[in-house]
């Protein structure tokens, strides 16, 4: 006997996917008292603990929980497909934007989950900064983009996925590398690689300047593996949030990374899309589903910072 609505399981996958009870509240217009309550009843029904509860940082699946997400959005799926004419199947294109610090590390994995799940919907991607997406997104060259929210009053859509906190990027080696966490304070005297994207740049400047301090630049890059492998070679240090799996520079060379304490503002990974109506909102949902899940099974980025 099913002792679980599909509802109960709609709202454990939503809190998984968007991280916590209120964002997933928030993502399906309920209460966020039903997405907990949901959680406790399943956790009750089948003996896991599906969620480690964080402090101020929502909720992060537990091992078993991440098995249960699986079978969870599996299910989910399968109710959406019958609810279709089974002879409706998804095809069509999107125009796909992604920022550039996000793609290498993110949308190969996007793109083939997609390729495989979705086989019918052929995706054309362009990367670019902040602004360049923006801009096609408002003027309907894109469908949806992959990219941070740095608060732009803009004209768009904005789906949150998830947040990345900024970390520290060191060379290997480096005396600082010695501590477990790291203050803004104490990169504001050795010399700054800083990541040169319109709106990524003023964003991490806006760290150090709300604490009161004025970091020393000494090299600026557009691309990502550049900052880390001018830090790799000892010539700075270095702020990102986008963090690749492997702790080493395009050259070889060792990095270390460490988390940041003190009052500081993640980054809100989104999908972006115009604001008027969407002409294809099923392969939309399709991307969205495939985006979130992606992001929620995976560890990302650095730790929220130490207190």
């Amino acid at each position: 006997m099913i002792h679980f609505s599909l509802r109960q399981i709609e709202y454990f996958d939503a809190a998984a996917r968007c991280g916590g009870a209120a964002a997933a509240a928030k993502a399906l217009q309920v209460s966020q008292p039903s997405i907990s309550k949901a959680i406790a009843e399943l956790e009750s029904l089948w003996g896991e603990q599906l969620f480690v509860r964080l402090h101020a940082r929502g909720l992060e699946l537990t091992a078993a929980g991440a098995l249960r997400f699986k079978q969870a959005h599996a299910l989910l799926r399968q109710a959406q497909a019958l609810t279709a004419p089974r002879a409706l199947a998804l095809s069509g294109s999107l125009r796909v934007g992604c920022l550039s610090t996000l793609g290498a590390r993110y949308l190969p994995g996007i793109l083939a989950r997609m390729q495989t799940d979705y086989p019918g919907i052929r995706l054309q991607v362009e990367e670019g900064d902040t602004e360049t997406l923006t801009r096609q997104i408002e003027r309907g060259a894109l469908d949806t983009a992959l990219m941070y929210d740095l608060g732009l009053a803009r004209n768009v859509r904005l789906q949150p996925v998830t947040e990345l906190w900024p970390y520290a990027l060191l060379p290997h080696g480096h005396a600082l590398a010695a501590k477990t966490s790291l203050r803004l304070a104490d990169l504001a005297s050795e010399p700054l690689v800083l990541i040169n994207l319109p709106h990524s740049r003023a964003y991490f400047l806006s760290l150090f300047h709300a604490a009161g301090l004025s970091p020393q630049i000494a090299y600026e890059s557009a691309s990502i593996e550049m900052v880390r492998t001018l830090v790799a070679n000892g010539l700075g240090v270095s702020i990102l949030t986008t963090r690749p799996v492997r702790d080493v520079g395009y050259d070889g060379k060792k990095l270390a990374c460490r988390a940041l304490g003190g009052t500081l503002r993640p980054q809100v990974v989104v999908l972006a899309s115009p604001l008027g109506g969407d002409p294809q909102p099923a392969l939309s949902q399709a991307l969205q589903d495939t985006v979130q899940a992606c992001f929620a099974r995976q560890k990302l980025g650095a730790a929220a910072p130490a207190p």
